[in-house]
């Protein structure tokens, strides 16, 4: 990852383009926001503070440096609910070890009744599912969140808020996201490793061009190998975007026709999540899919990676800054959350990882250490 890091600064130093971009911001009293792009290299300008806000006025006092270094270690307000939820998580998790046989029969009796369901054989039947959770978390979540002024202290911005779509454009997105990853399933095999089926029906199904159904394996995975694999994809994926991410920013030429759809937006919401050129959707499926395949993850651990997959991604485009957010259950900031990716959209040049922080943090050594070569 360092040698990737390496060789991306130094192609992005071989020439100097400087270009100013109009980057639509209300988070800063302007609304507009100036960006540098030296060599694919985004450099900010104006100062900022831990939330996103901008300034380009004048430079800021000592005092005032100092009020707003106050402010910005300001207590959660939510930080009882946050203990509260952390509880509860570790009362779960022990849980789990008590009764771990209870909850595999669960699990058993669970998978048996996918297995019973027509729909689950079929090759669609990850991408209807990815769709039925995104078009069920966005009510439940953003949408509901704004009908509670109550909940407007945790929003990272005051002017964040829900924005209302047309039943078109539901719709439109998702013929739009179904469309090339339905095409793709009609083609492709689906194989899954290490988990008891056979090779050579998977060759049996290559005789067919169009696929329609998937070979799935009969018995069920162990919880224990659910939560191994699911902690273990979760990090492959968040580096894998990781560099996916910072090469969209740093070339150029990607970030304008492949990226910049996704930060074209006046302030960070919701629907952003779904924002994507087709590109770069189908680059987030895949990278998902290789993380997953990666560990030979069990179908069922696959269909619960979706819902918690779509969650984080929704999360991170929601503009709030909520108690249950896994960047505050995750003590120890090892997790960006909401906060982090709020300030990758302000400023288009931090905070890439959609998950974790440690690489962004590795990011911004080198980024000083390479600051002065180019």
């Amino acid at each position: 990852m360092v040698l990737f890091y390496v060789f991306v600064r130094r192609n992005s130093c071989l020439e100097t383009v400087n270009i100013n971009f109009k980057m639509v911001n209300k988070v800063s009293d302007t609304a507009m926001k100036k960006e540098t792009l030296r060599g694919g290299c985004f450099e900010e300008t104006g100062s900022h503070d831990e939330v996103g806000n901008t300034n380009t006025s004048e430079p800021v006092s000592s005092v005032e440096k100092d009020k707003n270094a106050k402010s910005a270690k300001k207590k959660y307000e939510g930080q009882i609910v946050v203990q509260i939820l952390r509880i509860i998580t570790i009362t779960v998790f022990l849980g789990t070890t008590w009764h771990y046989t209870i909850l595999q029969h669960i699990v058993n009796d669970f998978y048996k009744f996918l297995m019973s369901m027509c729909l689950f054989h079929s090759v669609y039947f990850e991408t209807f599912f990815a769709t039925f959770c995104y078009s069920v978390i966005i009510p439940i979540y953003p949408w509901s969140v704004d009908k509670f002024r109550i909940l407007d202290s945790y929003k990272l911005h005051p002017s964040v808020k829900y924005e209302h779509t047309t039943v078109f454009k539901i719709v439109q997105d998702a013929v739009t996201y179904m469309g090339p990853l339905m095409l793709l399933d009609t083609f492709m095999v689906k194989k899954y490793g290490g988990v008891g089926i056979d090779p050579n029906m998977w060759e049996e199904r290559r005789k067919s061009i169009l696929q329609t159904t998937r070979v799935l394996p009969n018995d069920p995975p162990h919880l224990i190998s659910i939560i191994w694999q699911l902690t273990a994809s979760f990090i492959v994926y968040d580096a894998l975007f990781f560099a996916i991410h910072l090469v969209l920013h740093k070339n150029f030429h990607l970030y304008k026709y492949i990226h910049k759809y996704h930060h074209d937006h006046d302030m960070v919401h919701s629907h952003v999540t779904n924002q994507l050129t087709i590109p770069e959707r189908i680059t987030l499926i895949l990278s998902a899919n290789f993380a997953l395949k990666v560990f030979n993850s069990h179908p069922l651990t696959r269909t619960i990676f979706i819902p918690i997959f779509i969650w984080i991604l929704v999360d991170n485009h929601s503009g709030y800054d909520m108690p249950f957010g896994l960047h505050r259950l995750v003590p120890f900031r090892i997790v960006g959350g909401s906060v982090k990716h709020f300030q990758h959209h302000s400023y288009g040049s931090r905070c890439y990882e959609p998950i974790f922080t440690y690489l962004d943090k590795i990011h911004e050594i080198f980024s000083e250490h390479f600051k002065t070569k180019c």
